[in-house]
């Protein structure tokens, strides 16, 4: 053997063990963009206190600030990433919205965001599938009327069960009680009626969520950048969420079975029991999915993802309408009244029960207004629209971004500019109302985006998921109205408590406690 050859064998193999570090350093394969390569885009930082804790606990201060002086203006700017070896990320004004909205997803991708900014790829974390994110946007929100009337069931359940009927009034953790009840009126919808009760289910949706949102805050603070890659041998969060998958897919196994015959028989021209309708749920739809992975392992894999999406948004909107809904009782009648004519209609009732419709539950304007109003004013969320650029883009007006820049919209500034929402900083839960009243009946409801109203994004890349989400808080928060009495356990609490910040979140504060009974018949 020639030392010609061992030299050449060497050198090709150092290049792949290079390159396998490199894709372990940098999953996904690209370099973090520096401040070089942005020194177009305006850096803005805190004048004072620039430090790390600041841009954690205070984002939203330097995020109106550049809303004001830049974005406003039509000029994007760059500030510090928490996420440190990622680079800078940039803010951009709302007029490339639209050119953001039509890219196709091999330019920007919100899932290559998603990935690099929390560390899914270094914490093993359920991913998200183009097939699960399909049934979601087409399945589901076209079977919502098949699914609404098991909801509303499904949420008398759960706050029954933990809310006593008796006149006493029970103190409640208020997050604890939120996420509960977001938990299993969403699996319904995910996995159906089999499982949207069962405990074990119900502990593994909640506990991955905090996993996988802990898991992320643990890499980043534990890990430096050349040495996260060994998170997911060291840490223990990946180890739990392979755990986790391995008791979703335990868990799903005899839906799982089900469901795939009653796709097997659909596809052979069944019928009886397993007819197409006997089963609206996810886990159905991803086996008739055949972009889906159909394993045992893919579907749990899927429905953790789902589940995870869907129980922290539902929980941190209803609880955050909820805290509104209590600092504000000058719109207590007549949204109660609302609610109670439209349950009074032909057809709501049945059988001693309400039977809802999706017909019905938009006729609540009152409610809807009401809760978009929170919603503007107290988002779970400051930005929108958030991509990673996978290649290098020149926009329409010459503005160039290089592959690897991660960016976003300003929704929170946009919600609170005067000169699209007069008086922003006031609680107006007409706001809305008056909007659908007197521009237009099919817009500005909950679900709506548009470039003013961006909590759940924009364009064809919105949230698919987000009218489950509206269906859920919204039957919930009419439970809550109509069957049971809510209030602070606090009584010197007269306005909403002050929320908490964590980089570009909000949260409604976990210290407060809520008092709960059921409404007494007289």
């Amino acid at each position: 053997m020639s030392s010609m050859y061992i030299i050449l064998t060497s050198i090709i193999a150092a290049a792949g063990l290079c390159r396998i570090f490199y894709w372990l350093i940098y999953p996904g394969g690209h370099r973090p963009v520096t401040k070089a390569s942005l020194k177009h885009i305006p850096e803005l930082r805190f004048q004072d206190d620039n430090s790390k804790n600041r841009y954690l606990n205070d984002t939203r201060t330097l995020l109106l600030l550049g809303y004001d002086k830049y974005l406003k203006h039509g000029t994007a700017f760059q500030m510090h990433n928490p996420v440190g070896e990622l680079g800078p990320q940039v803010m951009l004004p709302m007029k490339y919205l639209d050119e953001v909205k039509n890219a196709p997803l091999s330019l920007f991708s919100f899932q290559a965001f998603s990935e690099k900014m929390f560390f899914l790829n270094y914490i093993d974390a359920p991913y998200q599938t183009e097939a699960a994110t399909h049934v979601i946007k087409i399945d589901l929100n076209r079977n919502l009327n098949n699914l609404v009337h098991g909801t509303w069931k499904e949420a008398i359940a759960v706050l029954d069960e933990n809310i006593p009927a008796n006149a006493e009034w029970t103190s409640f953790d208020t997050y604890d009680l939120i996420s509960k009840v977001a938990s299993q009126v969403s699996a319904f919808a995910l996995v159906g009626p089999e499982l949207c009760r069962n405990k074990e289910w119900l502990k593994l949706a909640i506990e991955t969520t905090f996993t996988i949102f802990g898991a992320a805050n643990a890499v980043r603070d534990n890990y430096s950048p050349r040495l996260r890659w060994l998170a997911r041998f060291w840490n223990e969060a990946p180890k739990q969420l392979r755990n986790g998958r391995a008791k979703a897919a335990e868990l799903l196994k005899p839906i799982y079975a089900d469901r795939l015959n009653a796709v097997k028989a659909k596809k052979s021209g069944g019928d009886g029991d397993s007819s197409p309708s006997k089963f609206a749920d996810t886990v159905y739809w991803l086996l008739g999915n055949k972009e889906a992975d159909r394993t045992l392992a893919g579907i749990a894999e899927q429905e953790l993802f789902l589940t995870t999406a869907s129980v922290h948004t539902t929980s941190g909107t209803l609880q955050s309408v909820l805290f509104d809904w209590l600092a504000h009782p000058e719109y207590h009648a007549e949204v109660i009244a609302e609610a109670r004519q439209v349950m009074a209609e032909p057809g709501a009732t049945a059988d001693g029960e309400y039977h809802w419709s999706m017909q019905l539950v938009a006729k609540l304007w009152k409610l809807d207004s009401f809760m978009k109003e929170s919603s503007r004013m107290h988002p779970i969320g400051f930005i929108t629209g958030q991509r990673y650029a996978l290649k290098p883009h020149t926009f329409k007006d010459g503005l160039h971004i290089p592959a690897g820049t991660i960016f976003q919209f300003p929704a929170d500034a946009v919600h609170h500019d005067p000169d699209i929402y007069p008086e922003p900083h006031k609680f107006d839960g007409h706001r809305f109302l008056r909007l659908r009243e007197t521009v237009d009946p099919n817009r500005f409801h909950f679900a709506s985006v548009s470039d003013s109203s961006l909590n759940f994004g924009a364009g064809a890349h919105s949230c698919p998921g987000r009218f489950l989400a509206t269906l859920n808080v919204k039957l919930v928060m009419l439970l809550l109205i109509t069957r049971y009495e809510v209030k602070f356990e606090d009584d010197n609490i007269t306005q909403r408590p002050d929320d908490t910040f964590h980089d570009f979140n909000r949260r409604s504060d976990p210290s407060i406690r809520i008092l709960a009974r059921r409404k007494q018949l007289k």
